[in-house]
């Protein structure tokens, strides 16, 4: 009889106990000094725990229902499930008790950022907007080369007008992203505007825009090139258009931080194994601050804001790394890119050239990203001029760690294209060009 009011006295005990980790897990907000009101993943399931442990003991008043369990127990699948949880459990409290960081923050702070009006991206890509730009930059928040776009919103003194007499006048499509735009570069000294001094009495349009990639190159080109019908095509190629090219054109929005920087954002986001996944804006800008990716779905946050979803998640991008696709995909899109626009230009009667951007470091140890670009230009046939040879590490280039060229880069760079743009005039052949590669094949 007496140990049958101990048994009973013990599941009292683990019921009280389960309705505490129940209660405590609820006013957890009320207890921690950093908490955020709010009921989060982990609360819900320390607070379930609590319940069904609770739920579980109650049952277990009864004699019968002490025996099913026990016979349960003899079961080698129950028992090893119930071990598992519990060793589960057990981790859990072990690595909070070590304080390891999650995968991601249980609680994020209020969005710091701003979203920015001056800045879309529509059918004809990226590209600012005039008048809210210009408002932006009689406020003071935006400046420099940004406060001198045209009204179609792109780094060019002239609005785009097609000539009256195409067949007389030189006529140069620019794409690519902040090299071409002329980020680091002081106003008249990026290599865009070194070609159109050459050439003065020409058509020269800069289509460059900050932070986008080869899609954005191909999206400008179809949009303007029927208009303005340009007979040369220049690409900048930059090795982060590997990365880029993984997001959609249209995903892509600027903000303005608390500091007053505008920042381009994304909504589609990657993983290691080339995953590419959308986010709301909203989630972006909040994780902006946290330098890190927003969840794509509940159940990978949930996993996130636990210790032991955090290694499982730190797994999977290690074999992410390991054995994942996402170089090949980013090889895989870039070349399809690169071969609609060749294809593209040519159906237009545009000769299309690209020159190659190198970084700082690729002049002594070229990167995978650079190599990789000449390697698929020349699978792909399409003509390059590289500069590497020309550029300093220290001369030419943004003090670090900015990796775009200076004006003194700039304009060396712009020397060596315009000496190309000239020989293209004069014989509408690319092949005649000196230091161009055609299909592996450098022209002497």
């Amino acid at each position: 009889m007496k140990h049958k009011h101990q048994i009973r006295f013990a599941i009292y005990l683990v019921v009280g106990a389960g309705l505490l980790v129940a209660v405590l897990a609820v006013s957890l907000d009320y207890i921690l000094p950093d908490a955020t009101p709010g009921i989060n993943f982990v609360q819900l399931l320390i607070m379930a725990f609590g319940l069904l442990t609770a739920a579980i003991a109650w049952q277990l008043r009864r004699p019968a229902m002490r025996k099913k369990l026990a016979g349960a127990m003899r079961q080698p699948i129950a028992a090893g499930i119930l071990i598992a949880l519990l060793t589960l459990v057990a981790l859990e409290i072990v690595l909070s008790f070590f304080d390891v960081a999650t995968y991601f923050p249980r609680s994020l702070p209020e969005s710091q950022v701003t979203l920015a009006p001056w800045f879309v991206c529509e059918a004809q890509g990226c590209h600012y907007v005039y008048d809210e730009a210009l408002a932006a930059c009689e406020k003071g928040i935006l400046s420099r080369r940004v406060c001198t776009v045209n009204r179609q919103g792109y780094a060019n003194a002239q609005d785009f007008i097609a000539p009256d007499t195409y067949d007389n006048t030189l006529r140069v499509l620019a794409l690519g992203d902040s090299f071409t735009f002329g980020y680091s570069a002081d106003l008249g000294k990026s290599y865009v505007e070194f070609l159109e001094s050459q050439f003065p009495g020409s058509e020269i349009w800069n289509v460059g825009i900050s932070g986008t990639g080869t899609n954005q190159a191909l999206a400008a080109f179809k949009h303007f090139s029927l208009q303005l019908r340009p007979q040369l095509t220049t690409l900048a190629f930059v090795n982060n258009d590997f990365e880029d090219n993984l997001s959609g054109v249209d995903s892509r929005f600027r903000v303005l931080t608390a500091h007053g920087n505008e920042a381009g954002l994304r909504t589609h986001q990657f993983d290691t194994w080339g995953n590419v996944y959308e986010v709301d804006r909203q989630s972006v800008m909040r994780y902006f601050k946290l330098a890190s990716d927003p969840p794509r779905n509940g159940f990978e946050y949930g996993l996130g804001i636990t210790r032991l979803g955090t290694l499982t998640l730190k797994l999977r991008d290690s074999l992410g790394t390991l054995f994942g696709q996402l170089w090949k995909k980013k090889i895989a899109v870039t070349k399809a890119y690169l071969a609609d626009l060749r294809d593209l230009t040519g159906a237009r009667d545009s000769a299309l050239l690209v020159l190659i951007v190198p970084r700082r470091g690729d002049l002594d140890a070229p990167s995978d990203e650079y190599l990789a670009a000449l390697e698929l230009l020349e699978e792909l046939g399409i003509p390059y001029l590289n500069p590497t040879h020309l550029l300093d590490a220290s001369a030419d280039f943004a003090i670090p760690p900015d990796e775009h060229w200076n004006s003194a880069g700039h304009q060396k760079v712009g020397a060596y294209l315009s000496d190309c743009v000239a020989v293209f005039n004069e014989s509408r052949d690319l092949s005649q060009c000196e230091g161009v590669v055609v299909g592996g094949d450098r022209q002497p």
